[in-house]
């Protein structure tokens, strides 16, 4: 079943006006439609497109003592080519390396630590972004130097041998990571030509050794990549601080209006990474740590469409239950757990997984722990959807969702800017999405 076929993506076209800042007079269209927001919030916010097509969500927030911003790519290693895996985690790294407003290679990370700030880019499979969090007198030198990343960029040759050894060096430090480990792994059970299966963080052996024995000049594969891929139209950015909303936008327009608009050239895959061959097994790796997980994974469908009513968290909301009567009140009575969680992921290599933090005697007896797992599901599936419970679980969404705590500037911007990467978010839902249900979804569930 492919959920997302029968909903069609929200119409980004309505609801935008043309506007022109207050003060350099540069043009932006501005979303003017209502914007969904928890009961307690007391921040202002605008959700504005620059000509481009880049989207950017403003946020007031009067009180905070801090302000912060991350722009986010839509790509990541999915795009590495096969003969140079790692590719994109090596561009985020170069795009620190100056540009030609600032072209010392420190600018950026000395402006934002000199004012107290804090930095940080990662590269995932499918996204890239960059953000920092500093001090609200200081944003706009520090949104100034993170917009001239993406609009003159140096890429400076001088720092090719540099940062290659600093990925190579992020990569030896994972080797010890359980969780890369775990991706590894996932990659290693995923069909053959999958981009789950690339090598996402990269090495000298898979760049620099890998371009020098096919006669390639990794620089110029570089510059190919970012002329592709890094273009507006895939870009989202969220800004925050304790500025005026419209001197927000005016540094918005004015910093990021010259991003090129490339289209959206990534080739993504709509099949599951899962095949058929890697399905019904059990697969033993060693951790670094001293830890026993059971993790029970089912691929499933994409539901990022129904964020209003996501059947997995139905469905997530009883396997976490911990009262009585609950899987985990049987897995620990019988000694086997101490922790149980279970969640989905979204996009075309979607899982939903059940993470069971085992005893040494629970690891033992795995096939018991997944009996019983399958026993309850079997229980959830015979009573059918209940729509009391669904309720209920509104009810208490909405309560959470209208009677929030403030987060941190930073943590913010990291958050919505994920909620308005989901393509199916309408624009009216750009600060809700998945925390307020609309209805109850029987046939789904």
């Amino acid at each position: 079943m492919d959920f997302c076929k029968d909903y069609p993506l929200p119409d980004w076209t309505s609801g935008f006006e043309h506007r022109k800042t207050l003060a350099s007079q540069l043009p932006y269209e501005e979303y003017t439609g209502p914007l969904e927001k928890a009961a307690s919030d007391t921040n202002d916010y605008k959700l504005i497109r620059l000509p481009n097509n880049l989207v950017v969500m403003c946020a007031q927030d009067a009180t905070t003592e801090s302000a912060a911003a991350t722009l986010s790519v839509d790509v990541g290693a999915n795009m590495d080519p096969v003969e140079l895996q790692g590719l994109a985690h090596f561009l985020e790294h170069m795009l620190f390396m100056g540009t030609e407003k600032y072209p010392n290679e420190d600018e950026y990370k000395t402006y934002i630590s000199q004012h107290g700030g804090t930095y940080n880019a990662s590269t995932s499979y499918d996204k890239t972004k960059y953000y920092f969090g500093i001090a609200n007198s200081s944003f706009e030198g520090a949104l100034d130097r993170l917009s001239s990343f993406f609009t003159q960029p140096l890429f400076k040759k001088d720092c090719v041998d540099r940062e290659l050894c600093a990925v190579d060096s992020e990569y030896k430090g994972l080797k010890n990571s359980d969780i890369w480990r775990s991706y590894t792994l996932e990659g290693k059970l995923s069909r053959p030509g999958h981009p789950r299966t690339k090598f996402m963080v990269g090495s000298l052996e898979t760049l620099k050794q890998s371009a020098q024995g096919l006669g390639l000049d990794l620089h110029e594969e570089l510059l190919k990549f970012y002329s592709k891929y890094y273009s507006s139209d895939i870009m989202k950015l969220v800004i925050c601080g304790n500025y005026p909303l419209d001197q927000l936008v005016e540094w918005a327009v004015s910093k990021f209006s010259d991003v090129k608009s490339r289209g959206d050239n990534v080739q993504r895959d709509l099949e599951h990474p899962i095949s058929a061959e890697f399905l019904g097994k059990a697969v033993f790796y060693e951790t670094v740590n001293d830890k026993h997980t059971m993790d029970i994974s089912f691929p499933v469908p994409d539901t990022k469409a129904l964020y209003r009513h996501n059947p997995f968290d139905y469905i997530s909301h009883f396997i976490n239950h911990k009262g009585r009567d609950s899987l985990m009140a049987y897995l620990k009575r019988q000694g086997w757990a101490t922790e149980l969680s279970a969640s989905v992921s979204t996009g075309t290599d979607a899982e939903f997984t059940v993470s069971i933090s085992a005893t040494p005697e629970g690891l033992e007896k795995y096939e018991d722990i997944l009996r019983a797992v399958f026993a309850y599901v079997q229980m959830l599936t015979s009573s059918g959807p209940q729509e009391w419970a669904q309720q209920e679980m509104s009810s208490i969404m909405r309560i959470g969702f209208d009677n929030k705590d403030k987060v941190g500037a930073l943590r913010w911007v990291l958050g919505h800017a994920r909620i308005i990467h989901n393509e199916y978010v309408a624009p009216e839902h750009s600060l809700s999405k998945d925390e307020a249900y609309e209805k109850f979804n029987y046939d789904d569930i």
